[in-house]
């Protein structure tokens, strides 16, 4: 039972696997044309020109793309760790934004560059104060407000255009296609030009591109997947915050909900016993915040099973 990777409880769209099933054998083709329709797509589903958008192979090529627009870049911390590791792979400085003992910035990163923020912000699930983004937006020479989790927010999280932001939307977990890395930077036509510039040859595939197509034709699951876990992610803070073996639990704007085993456990332990009896949830040391456990959202019957397998283990 995989609680660790927040992968969607409901699987992928039925309309996307149809629609894959339906061109599996085009597969030896390029995917002539279907690049520009399925980016018309998403405009549209987004509200913007199809200039002003831009198709990715997941959140690693939109970094790799931005990081080659600039020298350094900012990063919160504790945070998704691709934003540094990327910027260390290509040679560039990063240097990180902290956190403070509330998981709020601890004040504005110097100005230039670019900056990376998540809203919803993971690992932590929580929101950062919209006038701190507009001053950070303000500094820096590219902001990159990465959405992943913002379907998931009880209020999603918007910001008017502008012509040096750039918005990462994922597919993998409002859409049900993490198997598929497919994402979408938007912005200003001048500046996703620059980055078309600079992709590699078809970086999106054609299964991702029928696959997206197909989940945007079906936007009722989409409708069901964020309705699953706004009703689904209480009922895991409360019924973690009543075990025995929890200590605190966190509700977030995410899809998945933090907790801190109780006193004399600890979390990297916790998760590996779990993990002997096939429950997987994540280990939050490795993201910078020790101590935590990171807990998809997953269904009912999910919930019962990990409580069932944390009164196995409350005495490791």
């Amino acid at each position: 039972m995989r609680l660790d990777w927040n992968e969607s409880p409901l699987g992928p769209p039925p309309a996307a696997v149809a629609r894959l099933r339906a061109h599996a054998a085009d597969l030896h083709l390029y995917p002539r044309g279907l690049l520009e329709e399925v980016t018309a797509d998403v405009a549209r589903d987004s509200g913007v020109e199809t200039a002003a958008v831009l198709l990715v192979n997941g959140v690693d090529e939109a970094i790799d793309l931005v990081l080659g627009l600039v020298p350094e870049c900012r990063y919160v911390t504790p945070g998704f760790d691709a934003y540094a590791e990327r910027a260390r792979v290509l040679g560039r400085t990063a240097r990180p934004i902290p956190l403070d003992a509330g998981w709020q910035p601890a004040g504005l990163p110097e100005p230039g560059g670019a900056v990376f923020l998540a809203q919803p912000h993971n690992p932590t699930g929580g929101m950062f104060p919209a006038a701190w983004v507009r001053q950070v937006l303000e500094a820096a020479e590219v902001l990159v407000l990465d959405t992943t989790y913002a379907d998931f927010a009880a209020r999603p999280y918007r910001m008017e255009a502008h012509p040096r932001l750039l918005t990462f939307r994922s597919f993998s977990k409002s859409h049900g296609l993490a198997g598929l890395r497919v994402g979408a930077l938007t912005g200003s036509p001048w500046l996703i030009g620059r980055l078309r510039e600079r992709t590699r040859f078809h970086s999106v595939d054609s299964a991702a591109l029928h696959a997206l197509a197909g989940a945007l034709a079906d936007p009722g699951h989409r409708a069901r997947l964020r309705a699953h876990v706004l009703a689904e992610r209480p009922r895991y803070a409360a019924e973690l915050g009543r075990h025995p073996a929890i200590g605190e639990v966190r509700d977030t704007e995410a899809n998945f909900v933090l907790a801190r085993p109780r006193e004399g456990l600890v979390a990297g332990e916790v998760a590996k016993r779990l993990a002997e009896h096939d429950v997987w949830v994540r280990d939050c040391g490795p993201l910078g915040l020790p101590g935590w456990l990171r807990v998809t959202v997953g269904t009912v019957d999910d919930l019962a099973r990990l409580a069932g397998a944390l009164t196995l283990v409350q005495d490791c």
